[in-house]
């Protein structure tokens, strides 16, 4: 027998070829995972609101940040309404917008508030690369005391086509985390 023979017996072609395609595929393939920004629109730039109440407490925190808490995020903004009445529907055309909180360049912004009835207009804009993502939401969140050790429930509607999450939340069940939309690039 041959020495060709003996290893033809050992490896055979089929494997031999697919094992040399991978190898070749390996070595040419770029490194996928960068120490750079991640690329827009991916999940690793996915935006989100975190609204968290301490039970027995009146004030009302608001997070706006990226999933991964060290993407940076070109500009991020919290509008804010109050003083409408909650009727269980989004107040949308009752609304005036003030200036909550922005920043520009930043991992991410916080708001608080006391008031028991209140609207966010959510922004955050990522850009890497030539590409950019906005991720937006609209939501408008009513809160009722109790006085019991459940702290009360958060109630919420939005007038964002897609955003998940809202309705019905007892406040010792905060923090609730909600996803915002993704609108795609855009300034």
């Amino acid at each position: 027998m041959t020495r060709r023979e003996t290893v033809s017996r050992l490896v055979p072609a089929p494997l031999a070829g697919i094992t040399l395609l991978l190898v070749v595929v390996i070595l040419l393939t770029p490194v996928l995972d960068s120490n750079g920004p991640p690329i827009a629109g991916t999940l690793q730039t996915q935006a989100e609101l975190i609204v968290d109440r301490v039970p027995g407490d009146n004030t009302t925190h608001f997070y706006v940040r990226g999933v991964g808490t060290t993407t940076r995020y070109t500009h991020m903004s919290i509008q804010v309404a109050t003083g409408f009445n909650w009727t269980g529907s989004f107040p949308l055309g009752r609304l005036t917008w003030t200036n909550g909180t922005n920043g520009s360049d930043v991992l991410t912004i916080v708001w608080a508030t006391t008031d028991s009835v209140v609207a966010l207009n959510i922004s955050a804009l990522y850009q890497a690369y030539g590409a950019s993502a906005r991720y937006v939401g609209v939501i408008a969140f009513e809160f009722t005391s109790l006085s019991d050790s459940s702290g009360g429930t958060l109630n919420s509607v939005t007038a964002t086509p897609g955003l998940a999450g809202t309705g019905q939340t007892s406040v010792s069940r905060l923090p609730l985390i909600l996803q915002l939309v993704n609108l795609g690039g855009g300034p």
